[in-house]
């Protein structure tokens, strides 16, 4: 193409036109704007880049076309890159997978589709509604008819003017409502179209961890849809409630400290670490024919509040706070030593509270038992008030419900706890202070 003809091509003219017309705005000039004034304007710019995002779109098919040309032979090559999207990425950004989604995203519209490129030209969707407009279109029964297909996209194209991402995707599982005669009809292409969803999202699950060499675990997983709302679920309800914990203000007689982190993904990590905790590690399978629970290896003098660190049985040492912690625990076995190889102690893990003595206690306490905490009776775990190598009993009377973090607290700051001898309720010397409290949220 010549010089003269690009002159006049609307296509470069175009791009240099709005080019021109933002570099000539400064960013600071939004700043003298009422706010309903730029909530109006934002929203025409995201309707602009979607325009924007169609033009690319055409252009990245152009050069797909050229590159294919190419490889058989019929032109020259269009680019550097060994791809359409490598190009892309080379020429600007560097982002090779969101250019190989470019180009992905246009072939699919032009193949599946014959609204969907005007409308996100108009600026009418965005380019994530036209992405899933198109999956959906691609996903239809093989048995469907061209004009079907167009009443398909018509109706999510309407559908994508006032519905939610969420929203539109739900509703394109069950597009060929727009055509079927019967709701059972509709029904069996939803489950087919799901079937197919959760198989390939079983292909793709996956989980991997690393040491940190820094007390901390990293990981990376991908699960199915279901199971990952599953895990959402309970660790927001374990990270939900607002825990007043740790130590008295002499003041004012309140506890400052807030419990494991303040932010969202703070208190969702200590919620995933309390939900690994209460794992029924006596229902996992045998691991080469050794039980799935974790065995605690400590001292005695560990266990009745020496400083001495603890190891696990997979040889990770851990404080011995949090080893009287563990040994707490109905599903991890204590195996005390006495300073030889061969255990002093070795408990089970039904020994240590069975589910008949949890209930109890359940029933009698209602909740963590520090004063103030808001944590029921579900997410908590049983302790002794004195550790089993001295009161050799699991009775009731020895034993108090904290929720995770008050039981870190309670081994880690040496903790005082007694059954009331009127009534019978758990009570605490906290830290700070020498008067016994209870948890009146449970208890008056």
């Amino acid at each position: 193409m010549s010089v003269a003809a690009l002159d006049t091509h609307p296509v470069p003219a175009c791009v240099r036109s709005a080019r021109e017309s933002f570099s000539a705005v400064p960013t600071a000039a939004w700043d003298g704007l009422e706010t309903g004034e730029v909530r109006r304007l934002i929203g025409e710019l995201s309707r602009l880049e979607s325009q924007v995002a169609a033009h690319k779109m055409a252009a990245a098919r152009v050069l797909e076309k050229a590159r294919k040309a190419a490889a058989n032979g019929d032109g020259p090559r269009p680019g550097t890159g060994t791809s359409t999207g490598a190009t892309i990425s080379f020429d600007f950004g560097g982002d090779r997978n969101g250019a190989d989604a470019l180009v992905n995203t246009a072939q699919r519209i032009e193949e599946q589709t014959t609204l969907i490129e005007n409308a996100l030209a108009a600026g009418v969707i965005s380019t994530k509604q036209a992405d899933l407009i198109s999956r959906a279109l691609a996903k239809l029964p093989d048995d469907v008819t061209a004009e079907q297909r167009e009443r398909c996209e018509e109706t999510l194209l309407k559908d994508a003017q006032k519905l939610t991402l969420k929203d539109l995707r739900r509703r394109a599982a069950r597009i060929t409502e727009a055509y079927r005669k019967t709701v059972d009809e509709v029904d069996a292409d939803e489950d087919e179209i799901l079937r197919k969803k959760e198989e390939a999202a079983r292909a793709k699950t996956s989980f991997s961890m690393w040491d940190n060499n820094d007390g901390t675990v990293t990981g990376r997983f991908t699960l199915p849809e279901a199971q990952g709302a599953m895990l959402k679920t309970a660790l927001d309800a374990l990270a939900a409630p607002h825990q007043k914990v740790g130590t008295v203000n002499a003041a004012t007689g309140q506890m400052d400290e807030i419990g494991f982190g303040q932010t969202y993904p703070q208190r969702l990590g200590h919620a995933f670490a309390t939900l690994i905790e209460h794992l029924p590690a006596d229902q996992l399978p045998s691991n080469g024919g050794v039980s799935a629970v974790v065995t605690v290896n400590l001292d005695l003098d560990t266990l009745m509040g020496d400083i001495k660190a603890a190891g696990l049985s997979d040889g990770t040492r851990i404080s011995a706070g949090e080893a009287r912690r563990l040994a707490c625990s109905a599903q991890i076995v204590p195996m005390v030593l006495n300073g030889k190889p061969l255990p002093l102690d070795l408990g089970s893990a039904n020994r240590y509270f069975n589910q008949a003595s949890r209930r109890a206690m359940e029933k009698r306490d209602r909740g963590c038992t520090t004063p103030g905490c808001d944590r029921d009776a579900r997410w908590t775990e049983a302790h002794h008030l004195n550790p089993y190598a001295i009161s050799k009993t699991t009775d009731i009377r020895d034993g108090a419900l904290l929720c995770p973090f008050h039981h870190h607290r309670a081994h880690d700051q040496g903790w005082i706890g007694r059954i009331n001898p009127d009534d019978g309720h758990v009570e605490w010397k906290l830290p700070g202070s020498d008067a016994w409290q209870r948890n009146h949220r449970w208890r008056p």
